[in-house]
């Protein structure tokens, strides 16, 4: 046991003086994208293994202000491995607005990478510089398209303690609009006019859903000030003075969608990808499945608004798609939607096989041009599979019913035949003795049971079933809107949703598609787009599964008093 346990140690320390002796990677970040002049940021340098010496930030002092200053440690062991890692933290406010390179810190005979920031300018107005509390509010662009992402920035500026503070949450004219939080609220410091503020920034992503002119209320900011105390022994109880502010209203341009755009699937987006991925080495032989991954990337979209990828029926191949996987990814420049898609494809003859293009028309909202996302063409090269008898069999027992199959309920061959037959027969006969023995009235009126009363939660959902059903026959678009909203609230009570908009993103993809129609068709001149025997389906044909988005709601926002 001892011999072990020195043997242990050795390869121990053993690894100690290895990890020692190798090369420290070093990595250098900042913590916010949008950085202004007179406002701190932090500059984070990572080093994994040891480094040489303690690094030398003085050539950060030429352009930046070094406000604060820290470092870290930790040391793990898994299996016998070590690893270490070293973290220095800066705050840092630059001098002046401009693009810098921060140069390569030395750590010894390690170097940190070169690293391009971009600092803007300041945004402090004349009206606020004398004020020790107030709001600013700032969106993306002033002009955009139905449907399309707003960035909405809310910052709150203090330079002086603040308590139960409370701030209201964006209120839109568009009733219908989606509003979603990106992520936590940020806190730096910022100077204007040589007062030192401390921020609290927030964003938000904005999805108009009517054309015309969008106003967003003023916000309206809460607190009391906290007196400073006179002395040390002073412990009267805080009774400081309440301020209300408010920001300035913002009205953004709606446009509608454009003549140009023809498809029924209205993509306004700043960039939209198709991501087509295959196995790692992938043969095709007939009979055994190869699974094709495609994937839809869109900046400034949702997942429930990214289209059903139609794919194309290729004779010499059956095709079994997966359930979609949808996403939302959120950072401060705003939503990208994800919509992943997988196909396992089952060759049925061998040969040179052509999978066709797959296109999808989008609206660029940077440069106001229709675009198209592409999949080219692609050749594959099919190899005869080890048993041709097998693959044939595997295909047609695995094939879905596609539009115009039927069913044939004629056995195969005659054995089949004479067994359902006698089969049948049997059971027929004894439904008719079971019918005999009960006719005389052996069995009480009593002791019928009675008829299960519905309950007025399905009785209800059954009677806006019936009307939604009703009004799709008559075609009747707004009336359709009103009984959504009501079963959605139904379906998922205590979430008090308003919009259509609300509700597509609870749905699984081929209903929400269906939902954005509807609610495009609203606020658009005709109802061309609107198919109310589609949109009557796929409410039918719902199965109550959330979108793969929607699996767990996002917790309550933090109150603003705790971030001041």
């Amino acid at each position: 046991m001892v011999r072990k346990t020195f043997f242990t140690a050795f390869f121990m320390l053993l690894n100690l003086l290895t990890l020692t002796a190798h090369a420290a990677d070093i990595s250098a970040f900042v913590n916010r994208q949008n950085i202004n002049v007179n406002e701190s940021f932090n500059l984070v340098f990572e080093a994994e293994g040891s480094v040489d010496a303690e690094p030398d930030f003085s050539p950060l002092a030429v352009y930046f202000d070094i406000l604060n200053q820290s470092q870290s440690s930790n040391m793990t062991i898994v299996n016998g491995n070590f690893s270490r890692k070293k973290v220095w933290t800066l705050a840092l406010m630059a001098k002046q607005a401009g693009n810098y390179a921060i140069p390569s810190i030395e750590f010894g005979k390690d170097k940190s990478p070169v690293l391009n920031i971009k600092v803007g300018q300041s945004s402090a107005s004349k009206s606020s510089s004398d004020s020790n509390l107030f709001l600013e509010v700032d969106v993306d662009q002033t002009s955009t398209y139905v449907q399309a992402q707003i960035i909405y920035t809310v910052k709150v500026f203090r330079s002086v303690e603040i308590q139960n503070a409370s701030l209201t949450e964006p209120k839109l004219s568009d009733a219908d609009a989606i509003v979603e939080k990106l992520g936590e609220d940020k806190r730096y410091q910022t100077t204007r006019n040589g007062v030192r503020f401390i921020v609290i920034e927030r964003r938000y992503a904005i999805f108009p859903q009517q054309s015309g002119q969008l106003s967003i209320q003023p916000l309206e900011f809460n607190g009391q000030l906290v007196p400073q105390r006179r002395s040390f022994y002073d412990i009267a109880p805080f009774n400081g003075t309440s301020r209300r502010i408010q920001s300035k209203a913002v009205s953004i341009e709606v446009r509608p969608v454009p003549a140009a755009f023809k498809n029924k699937n209205w993509l306004p987006s700043s960039e939209l990808r198709l991501v087509d991925e295959w196995p790692e080495n992938a043969s095709f032989k007939v009979g055994e499945p190869v699974t094709r991954t495609i994937s839809v990337l869109a900046s400034g979209l949702t997942a429930a608004q990214l289209p059903v990828l139609a794919q194309a029926p290729v004779e010499q191949i059956k095709q079994y798609p997966d359930q979609p996987s949808l996403n939302n990814h959120k950072d401060e420049k705003g939503i990208t939607g994800i919509r992943q898609e997988k196909i396992a494809f089952i060759p049925t003859r061998a040969g040179s096989i052509t999978l066709p293009e797959i296109s999808i028309p989008w609206w660029n909202v940077k440069t106001g041009q229709l675009e198209y996302a592409r999949i080219d063409a692609k050749n594959i090269n099919v190899e005869a599979g080890a048993s041709t008898q097998s693959a044939a069999v595997l295909p047609s027992t695995l094939t879905p019913l596609q539009s115009g199959d039927s069913i044939s309920l004629v056995p195969a061959n005659q054995d089949s035949l004479s067994v359902w037959f006698y089969t049948s027969v049997l059971l027929l006969l004894g439904w008719i003795t079971s019918l005999v023995y009960l006719l005389p009235g052996k069995r009480k009126l009593s002791e019928q049971p009675l008829p299960v009363k519905q309950t007025g939660s399905n009785a209800s959902t059954k009677n806006i079933a019936r009307k939604f059903a009703s009004a799709c026959h008559h075609h009747n678009a707004p009336l359709c809107k009103s009984l959504l909203i009501e079963w959605a609230n139904q379906q998922w009570p205590g979430e008090k949703m308003n919009s259509l908009a609300e509700v597509s993103l609870k749905l699984d993809s081929l209903f929400a598609q269906q939902v954005n129609i509807l609610n495009q068709t609203l606020y658009s001149p005709s109802n061309e787009k609107w198919s109310a025997d589609a949109l009557l389906a796929a409410f039918q044909s719902y199965k109550g599964k959330p979108a793969a988005d929607s699996s767990a709601a996002e917790p309550a926002l933090k109150p603003i008093s705790k971030m001041l």
